[in-house]
């Protein structure tokens, strides 16, 4: 089994997506994360973009200097910017230089002949090799390259001094298995790669929905270093999400025969760091990470759920992932049953013992089923199903009241948010913060003594109905912190996620 070199440019591509530019503290902190993950190579931006970046560099080689991991930056292919960027580095840095290898990019980058191409690459590679330890030489749109042209150029710059040849699929046009043809061409065609004078690298991007599937075809086909992100963040659609990837290798030796020094037990960990330092959340339907990945609402899989949970659980990564460890990334969103019209009694039980009710007798499911089932709501919220339950005499909750929601009103006042909320039981509380989520966990502490934390929350809406999913870390003084994966459907966002807050008291008024 070989070891496979995981190059990580979620601070670099990641940061030049649309809308995120990570602050200096921010990408400190990242890089020092992803470092502990056991990313071998982290590349901590573009320096020379802009002072910030320049800045930001220097402190992350800064922070890592005495970290087992190697620290990268990117720089045009010059000579007065390799030579501005080489003076920042150390003798455990990366110097990344890039230049275009298809016809269409060389014109419309440089508007030079491929032959001045070749000899512009000699030169800067030549003159980076005199000024740093390592240097990895992208070859930017190789996927239109002509491929013998992209032979000749990957000869030049490893005979020039390249430790590493990135091959980019740029825009994302590549299938699997012609990444797969054009990886085992390049480890045959090029002296450099077939005796292991330098490595293989692969940067995939996500265009067409194929960077994770062919950074793992590259991947099988023989390359020595992927280059990947936190989530899939990238210029446009992304790049290849490092978890997925690596998901895949883990479950699939027999396939890829590769190792990492990935801590795949802390990835987890990371990836709550991105997002919300990002100020984004995953996809509902994410692979790994989103809303639903352990999410079930029909009745044939929760009967399975409820069967065993493993039939419909990637609880088979922990049995394969190094070490033993457990690939915490899927641990990082909690399973949940949703009640709908699609549930079945399988699902009634199952959410009754989440929520933290007894075992229920098997006339009071058919009676709550049917309920719910003939319920206008798309689905049912703990609230909602607490209040079905005590109307049926349900034995477990006949002295628990649960506390809904009927009128909610909020204001601003200078920096001050101020909500109004009148309860089912006529009561009116009020809560003041320096924003709404604040407000409302004030005006819920005059309900319950619970410690309520939004971990994280995600609205999505259109035409005035907003869908709510909210997570809430809960705590009182009789037990340890728990998580809660709560959603919610309405006109109101903020009275949405206020309604989350009174499921966990009122699921709090049973446990």
């Amino acid at each position: 089994m070989r070891c496979l070199t995981v190059f990580d440019t979620t601070l670099r591509d990641g940061d030049q997506a649309a809308g995120i530019a990570f602050d200096r503290e921010t990408k400190r902190s990242l890089a020092i994360s992803l470092a502990n993950v056991g990313v071998d190579i982290i590349e901590a931006g573009f320096p020379l973009s802009s002072q910030h970046d320049f800045q930001a560099c220097c402190d992350i080689i800064s922070a890592l200097r005495d970290f087992p991991v190697k620290v990268a930056v990117i720089c045009g292919a010059n000579i007065s910017d390799v030579s501005n960027v080489s003076a920042i580095l150390n003798s455990n840095s990366v110097l990344h230089i890039t230049l275009p290898v298809s016809d269409l990019h060389i014109e419309s980058f440089f508007g030079i002949t491929r032959a001045e191409l070749i000899k512009k690459a000699k030169s800067i590679t030549s003159y980076a090799a005199g000024l740093v330890a390592s240097i990895e030489i992208g070859a930017e749109d190789a996927t239109r390259a002509d491929v013998d042209f992209l032979y000749e150029y990957c000869d030049t710059v490893i005979e020039s001094g390249a430790k590493v040849v990135n091959i980019a699929d740029t825009v994302g046009l590549f299938v699997p298995s012609q990444i797969e043809l054009l990886v085992q061409s390049l480890r045959s065609r090029v002296d450099g790669f077939r005796n292991n004078k330098a490595g293989l690298s692969i940067h995939c991007h996500n265009d067409c929905g194929l960077a994770v599937a062919n950074t793992l075809a590259a991947i099988k086909s023989g390359c020595t270093q992927i280059e990947v992100t936190v989530g899939g963040i990238g210029e446009r659609a992304g790049n290849a999400a490092m978890e997925e990837v690596i998901a895949n290798v883990i479950l699939h030796p027999e396939i890829y025969n590769v190792s990492t020094n990935l801590k795949t037990s802390q990835m987890g960990t990371l990836a709550n760091q991105f997002y919300s330092a990002a100020g984004i959340v995953a996809g509902r339907m994410k692979p790994l990470v989103g809303w639903n990945v352990r999410a079930h609402a029909s009745g044939i899989h929760q009967k399975g759920i409820e069967v065993s949970e493993k039939n419909y659980s990637l609880d088979f990564l922990y049995d394969k992932s190094e070490s033993a460890e457990n690939f915490s990334i899927y641990d990082s969103t909690p399973e949940r049953i949703v009640l709908s019209r699609h549930s079945g009694k399988a699902g009634i039980r199952l959410f009754a013992k989440q929520i933290g009710l007894m075992q229920i007798d098997d006339k009071k499911v058919d009676q709550l089923l049917k309920r719910i089932k003939n319920s206008e709501l798309r689905f049912i919220g703990i609230t909602e199903f607490l209040v079905i339950a005590r109307e049926l005499q349900l034995t477990e909750i006949n002295s628990i009241d649960p506390i809904s929601c009927r009128n909610y009103a909020e204001y601003y006042n200078d920096t001050k948010c101020n909500v109004s909320i009148e309860l089912s039981d006529g009561k009116i509380i009020d809560g003041e913060g320096v924003d709404s989520e604040t407000a409302l966990l004030s005006a819920a502490s005059k309900i319950s003594d619970l410690t309520i934390r939004i971990n994280k929350t995600e609205l999505t809406g259109i035409n005035g109905t907003y869908r709510l999913y909210a997570e809430l870390f809960v705590t009182n003084n009789q037990k340890n912190k728990t998580i809660a994966a709560i959603e919610r459907l309405g006109n109101q966002p903020n009275k949405l996620l206020f309604e989350c807050i009174l499921d966990v008291i009122n699921r709090n008024k049973i446990l």
